[in-house]
């Protein structure tokens, strides 16, 4: 089975309809998204709508969360607070019971599918390091686990029982005694000063997982950002990919 795994759209239209057509031509099977669906950009809306008719799963964000009400923003810097609360403003009645529904882990077969990280999902833990990436893997028992929420695609690879490597491409397939931990990075917010969103591709049956690029139209997005009166940094981060 090929899977499509893709987090962190934040209502950013454009760059969704990219990454669902480069599924496509890709031939990818089933659709997995890791959440944050909303905030940041200006379709929260359009997007929850493709995605549900696009996915096979959706995982619950952080950003979802916070839109729904279930927690504070307080955690959230300025640019994000306010881009949350506009976005918790214009939420139509089919978005949020969407969102209402969605849960914060997911596994099938040998993959299991989070937003932040396997440890404790609801608490948001970021993986940002290999210390924690080595302490994630305690928390799933497949041999792949997929991530989004710090915007960042990498690869960690678990070799034995106490040998850990972050990989030096964006590729890898597992042998025999290994597991992977795969951040997907971000289809809508990409943060690793490269604007392409970014998404995963996995073959189920060799275990074999590859980060995908695809260009979209961020004049377009950038454009709604402003008519709305977004604030200019988050405008202008996506042009620069950080």
């Amino acid at each position: 089975m090929i899977y499509g795994i893709y987090s962190d759209i934040h209502g950013n239209l454009e760059a969704l309809l990219a990454v669902l057509d480069r599924m496509k031509e890709l031939g990818v099977q089933r659709r997995i998204c890791l959440g944050d669906l909303v905030g940041y950009c200006a379709n929260p809306n359009e997007c929850a709508d493709i995605i549900r008719a696009n996915s096979d799963v959706v995982i619950l964000g952080n950003h979802d969360s916070v839109a729904l009400g279930r927690e504070s923003s307080e955690n959230f810097n300025f640019y994000a607070r306010r881009a949350i609360e506009w976005t918790r403003e214009n939420l139509t009645p089919a978005t949020t019971d969407f969102l209402q529904k969605l849960s914060y882990l997911e596994t099938e077969g040998e993959l299991c599918f989070v937003h932040a990280s396997p440890r404790s999902p609801a608490d948001w833990y970021y993986v940002t390091s290999l210390d924690d990436a080595v302490d994630a893997f305690s928390f799933f028992r497949q041999r792949i686990c997929f991530v989004g929420h710090t915007h960042w695609p990498v690869i960690v690879v678990m070799e034995g029982e106490s040998s850990f490597r972050i990989c030096d491409t964006l590729s890898n397939t597992l042998e025999p005694g290994q597991r992977m931990l795969v951040n997907v990075g971000s289809v809508g917010q990409p943060r690793d000063r490269n604007p392409q969103a970014s998404f995963a591709i996995c073959d189920s049956k060799t275990l074999s997982v590859e980060i995908e690029r695809v260009p979209y139209d961020i004049a377009t997005t950038q454009k709604k950002m402003r008519d709305l009166d977004f604030a200019e940094y988050l405008i202008n981060r996506l042009s620069e990919g950080r």
